[in-house]
């Protein structure tokens, strides 16, 4: 079967770890591409340099310009690559390695031992997908990837003046498309900015930082299949044209598959 995130991430090997593709209109944001949809095509071109038995641990990741309408190459760079650990860099460019930088994002993937140790937070009681509300731009005014993911709000109102801007968002990638960390590290952007929980209009804003660790296995992962994770996101400050965002992502089990954390601008 085939899935929109796998297509829209399909990659033109160039050869010396360069790819290339034409910027997805499909995962398209106001303005420019989804930075989800960005940091899932970085994940899909680290894949072919990494140890197979590798897992991804973690991603942190500037985005320097928006990515605009038209062709970009994407360049792998094997920073160190260790029996366990390999350390990867990924820089995308407009129209050819010699234009503009867009983005850039270090990757580390492992292969991580079991320990004796053993401790994780607690997810929160939530209530369950069935019993959360649907959750939607208002008409006309959402971005063109957001219809792309089953999203169900437990926690929050969005474009209203709430006190504190938390939320808890139940998703899932609307066609079926089965969960993996190339998928974890799209949904991981998902979740709207801050600022739509503590304003009664819309007030967009522009990831320029962001990172994500990720806990779970690829294993781990496929067994979730295609159910709703619960993303529960916060922020400890909005003001001044800037906004933090931290989010946990938890299994419908309990099971803490990832935490991120970034950081915004917008303008009113």
């Amino acid at each position: 079967m085939h899935h929109i995130l796998d297509e829209e991430t399909t990659l033109t090997a160039r050869g010396n770890g360069v790819y290339s593709r034409p910027v997805s209109t499909v995962f398209w944001n106001m303005q420019s591409a989804f930075g989800g949809w960005a940091l899932a095509l970085a994940m899909e071109a680290v894949k072919a340099h990494a140890h197979p038995e590798s897992e991804l641990s973690s991603v942190n990741a500037i985005f320097l310009e928006a990515i605009g309408a038209g062709e970009i190459f994407v360049e792998v760079h094997t920073l160190s690559q260790r029996k366990r650990t390999g350390f990867f860099r990924v820089e995308m460019h407009k129209g050819g390695l010699e234009g503009d930088l867009l983005f850039s994002a270090d990757f580390v993937l492992s292969q991580r031992p079991e320990t004796r140790l053993a401790y994780t937070a607690t997810m929160p009681d939530i209530a369950a997908p069935d019993k959360a509300a649907a959750l939607a731009f208002p008409p006309g005014t959402g971005p063109r990837w957001f219809g792309h993911y089953d999203q169900r709000i437990a926690v929050g109102k969005p474009f209203t003046v709430q006190e504190n801007p938390a939320s808890a968002v139940w998703m899932r990638e609307g066609d079926g498309r089965p969960l993996d960390s190339k998928g974890l590290v799209a949904m991981s952007d998902v979740p709207m900015p801050r600022s739509f929980f503590l304003h009664d209009t819309l007030v967009f804003s522009s990831t320029v930082s962001y990172s994500l660790y990720n806990f779970a296995t690829e294993s781990e992962l496929q067994a979730i299949g295609n159910a709703h994770v619960l993303v529960e996101s916060d922020s400890e400050y909005v003001r001044k044209g800037t906004a933090d965002q931290r989010a946990r992502i938890w299994s419908q089990t309990g099971s803490l598959l990832a935490v991120t954390s970034q950081i915004a601008f917008f303008r009113e």
